[in-house]
């Protein structure tokens, strides 16, 4: 059987549509070496990849190490570089500790002989001492007996202290009874002779004397009195007393806020007038605000 040209159409349609007929011909069509041509090159081609990827990792671990070895490389220099800086210390080092085992050299010699001026002086020293022991032994003893002397003088002075405290104990109990018989009096004279002065000196004293009912003042309810001063406007408390103690100091500045609130006037000054006060009063009084004066001559005109 024989097949045309003009055949050749059906038959490749023939074979599209028979796949076993396209396999049959290309057996019969090929040799059997290009049949095993495509299988063969794609294990050639699967086995030059797996090459290709060796070499590819193998470059790799090469640059890695390459990377490696140039770090290790400028660490290893950086080393260098700091080891021959520390010899160079070190040589400084060196020279200067030579230099001072020279000067320790000299300072041994000097030392040795200042030893042996000291033994020699020492020597000296011992025959003093041999020479002075006997002496010191006898002061040893004066010593002894003005140490006696002075426990018996100390007993006798404590004796004595004790004596004048007993008597100064008795000395001021007289005088507080007899203060007590005179003060009152000697306090109000001295209070009005000391107003007559402020007066003369050209302050008019004027008594202000108002009822605490809620005993703001002394903590019960009392007449509470201030000598007041009205001079070019402004308000002055005088507080005239023949001796001030710390703890009259926070009454009086009651008295002047109670003052204060029942006249609604500012008291623009305090003026304390006193001839005695207690250790501290003054200090404390500044810090209150107060003026401390021993006569009414004294008084500042302005503040």
């Amino acid at each position: 059987m024989s097949i045309a040209a003009k055949d050749l159409p059906t038959l490749l349609a023939l074979l599209e549509q028979h796949p076993e007929w396209r396999e049959a011909l290309r057996v019969l069509l090929l040799s059997e070496d290009l049949l095993r041509m495509p299988q063969e090159f794609e294990a050639f081609r699967a086995e030059v990849y797996r090459r290709l990827a060796e070499l590819a990792d193998a470059l790799a671990r090469s640059i890695e190490m390459q990377i490696r070895l140039a770090e290790a490389q400028a660490r290893t220099e950086e080393r260098v570089a700091r080891l021959e800086e520390a010899v160079a210390r070190l040589a400084e080092a060196q020279a200067r500790t030579e230099e001072r085992v020279a000067r320790l050299e000299e300072a041994v010699v000097r030392l040795a002989e200042a030893q042996a001026r000291t033994e020699e002086r020492l020597a000296r020293l011992e025959e003093l001492t041999a020479q002075h022991a006997e002496r010191i032994q006898s002061l040893e003893v004066t010593v002894a007996r003005l140490a006696e002397a002075q426990a018996r003088t100390e007993e006798r002075l404590t004796r004595l202290e004790m004596r004048v405290a007993r008597m100064e104990e008795r000395i001021m109990r007289r005088l507080n009874a007899f203060g007590a018989r005179w003060g009152l009096r000697s306090e109000r004279a001295w209070r009005e002779g000391m107003r007559v002065v402020l007066e003369t000196v050209g302050f008019d004293v004027e008594r202000w004397v108002a009822f605490d009912a809620q005993g703001e003042v002394f903590d019960y309810p009392s007449n509470v009195e201030l000598d007041v001063v009205i001079r070019d406007g402004q308000t002055l408390i005088v507080e005239l007393r023949t001796s001030v103690s710390r703890d009259a100091l926070p009454t009086l500045e009651r008295k002047v806020k109670f003052y204060e609130r029942q006249t609604g006037r500012k008291v623009h000054r305090r003026i304390l007038v006193t001839p005695w006060y207690e250790p501290g009063v003054d200090e404390m009084a500044r810090r209150l605000g107060w003026e401390i004066y021993g006569e009414p001559e004294e008084i500042e005109a302005e503040q």
